[in-house]
């Protein structure tokens, strides 16, 4: 797995879009000082999850965004950031061949961090690498930035190619996995300074445990004695716990009968009381029925009277009797009526009374028979309450030692056998904390196998591309990940040199992880590989190929780069019209009059030339 860029843009809300774009094999951008090279190279790194903010110019001004447009294969990303810093943010769709804008697929978000997934599209997910010899942790995309995008300054750096010697192992674990495919993770890794102190802690306890655990065991006391005496004292529980457990059986048994009895005696008990709450509830209806009776006869007695009551005149005003009231009433038909519904009333209420009378002889029974249940059960749950008495009162005879002895020697035994037992445990955790604190030291080395030799010898291969017949030899130092060349290292030669042998380097390495299948970013990107070496001082002796002799090798190999991989080559050394035309390269220049005017559109006002790069 491998990405390739394809379009840089920088973008604002009144200004004109800067763009360069990408072949996804070989790119060249060709340019004097302070037109924008290195400002790309700058927005590379912080688009890829570098962090340091881009430096501000003039030309830059109003611009505010930043996007960089890369893919893996099948799919197209996104990432976009802003020109001040920021968290970026990245959007994925479905890649076509062709123009971008014409695409049809919209981006979708992605939630991954933006280093996460390079790491995941370099084909680095999972893999373990080194953090330094105490820590393993995963690759990040600082590592795939650090061999892959490579600005000047740090190509002629005198320093080795795993960089600072604080990020040196790091470097070198993820150049490994880039050489061999081969992580760290089989690679025992040392105690951490935190570690050790956690293992000092941890044995000074131990050593304190122990002396209080031993001072708490008598001078004259034997572990094998002491085994011996809680083997006894075992046995005499036992045959204790025997006849207890024979005396708990009959227990059992009669508490079991105990509880039944007591259940039935609740359950008589509970009918008992609500037979009696039935039957008194029912003698309460049958004195209601007796009231209702005599309330109707009374009423039935009235209606009588009623009817051989004469009719007089209202002594107050001398009206008829009829005129106030219904005359209906005060016919000879309605206070029959009136005594033919009592009368049906109280037969109604006798036929209920007759009905009570059975409730209440059914009820009295029940009352009788849980009552009778009451007695007869309360009377054998005192039995046997006095039974179980009995039984518990001759338990003790049956003992011929005191249980609280016997248990307090068992405590006492026990404990002291733990101590012993805790010694010897702490005699071991000491012994094995104080080997642990002796972690020694071993050499690191990786097993990279042949494939030092094949990148170095791709390497030479591309240095006597470049002009540089006379080097002998080239192989891969391991350990400090670097080349040796012609038996020197390559931070020993000159600042030119430096520069042109860190490109071809990282090159090598590139074709050799993606031919192999192993774990890459798929893209190098190179700032002014050669304007170090064009910059000749008087006191360097190490320009021995002519400069013009390296410019052509050079452009030359690169206009005949077919991958695997992509590179990009920022450079202010011009190339011969021929290798422009076969690299399409991106041209520009410091005069508004011709060609492309740097990176950034020109704008009135803003400077008489680009002055950034």
């Amino acid at each position: 797995m491998a990405i390739t860029l394809q379009k840089l843009s920088v973008k604002g809300p009144a200004v004109v879009p800067a763009e360069v774009s990408f072949n996804p094999v070989r790119t060249l951008i060709l340019g004097p000082s302070d037109t924008g090279k290195s400002h790309i190279y700058d927005c590379l790194w912080f688009l890829l999850g570098g962090t340091t903010a881009l430096e501000q110019f003039p030309e830059s001004s109003g611009y505010d965004s930043l996007e960089l447009l890369f893919t893996d294969g099948e799919q197209e990303y996104m990432v976009r950031k802003g020109m001040a810093g920021g968290i970026g943010k990245v959007f994925v769709r479905i890649y076509e061949c062709g123009d971008s804008e014409d695409k049809t697929s919209s981006w979708e978000p992605v939630e991954q961090d933006l280093g996460q997934l390079l790491v995941k599209l370099s084909g680095a997910a999972g893999k373990l690498i080194l953090h330094n010899r105490s820590k393993k942790g995963p690759v990040t995309g600082d590592d795939l930035r650090h061999w892959t995008l490579l600005s000047q300054t740090s190509m002629i750096a005198k320093e080795l190619a795993s960089g600072p010697k604080r990020d040196s192992p790091k470097r070198l674990a993820s150049f490994s996995l880039f050489l061999s495919g081969l992580d760290d993770s089989a690679i025992e890794t040392y105690l951490s300074p935190s570690e050790k102190d956690n293992i000092e802690g941890q044995l000074k306890t131990a050593q304190e445990s122990l002396e209080r655990t031993a001072a708490g065991i008598p001078v004259e006391a034997d572990r094998i004695a002491t085994a011996e005496a809680l083997g006894r004292v075992d046995d005499g529980l036992d045959r204790l716990s025997t006849q207890h457990e024979a005396r708990s059986s009959v227990l059992r048994e009669l508490r079991q009968r105990i509880s039944v009895e007591g259940n039935l005696l609740s359950e008589a008990s509970t009918r008992l009381a609500s037979a009696t709450s039935i039957k008194e509830r029912f003698l309460l209806l049958e004195q209601k029925y007796s009231s209702d009776i005599e309330r109707l006869g009374a009423t039935a007695e009235g209606i009588a009277f009623f009817e051989i009551l004469s009719e007089i005149p209202c002594p107050l005003c001398d009206t008829p009797v009829k005129q106030h009231i219904n005359p209906a009433d005060l016919g000879s038909n309605a206070p029959k009526k009136y005594r033919a519904a009592i009368a049906a009333e109280v037969d109604k209420i006798r036929t209920l009374r007759a009905g009570l009378q059975c409730s209440v002889l059914y009820e009295t029974e029940r009352i009788e028979s849980a009552a009778a249940d009451v007695q007869r059960l309360s009377k054998s749950l005192e039995s046997l309450e006095r039974e179980e008495a009995a039984v518990l009162v001759t338990a003790g005879g049956e003992f011929n030692v005191d249980p609280r002895q016997l248990a307090e020697q068992h405590t006492y035994l026990s404990s002291l056998l733990g101590a012993f037992d805790e010694v010897e445990r702490l005699n071991q955790e000491i012994k094995r904390l104080t080997e642990a604190k002796k972690q020694k030291r071993t050499p690191l080395k990786r097993n990279i196998g042949s494939n030092g030799d094949e990148v170095g010898k791709y390497a030479h291969k591309i240095l006597d591309a470049w002009g540089f017949t006379s080097i002998q030899s080239v192989h891969v130092d391991a350990e400090s990940g670097d080349l040796m060349l012609d038996g020197r290292r390559r931070i020993s030669y000159g600042a030119g040199k430096r520069g042109i042998f860190r490109s071809a380097f990282s090159i090598a390495l590139m074709k050799h992880a993606l031919e192999n299948g192993f774990p890459h970013l798929g893209t190098v990107v190179l700032d002014s590989p050669l304007k170090a070496y064009a910059q000749k001082v008087s006191d360097d002796t190490d320009r021995d190929i002519p400069l013009a002799t390296v410019n052509e090798c050079f452009y030359s190999w690169l206009s005949k780069w077919s991958g695997p991989g992509q590179i990009i080559v920022l450079e202010n050394e011009q190339a011969s019209p021929e290798v422009i035309e076969i690299l399409k390269a991106t041209i520009f220049t410091d005069d508004y009059s011709v060609g492309r005017q740097g990176f950034y559109p020109p704008r009135p006002g803003i400077g008489h030339a680009p002055k950034h790069g």
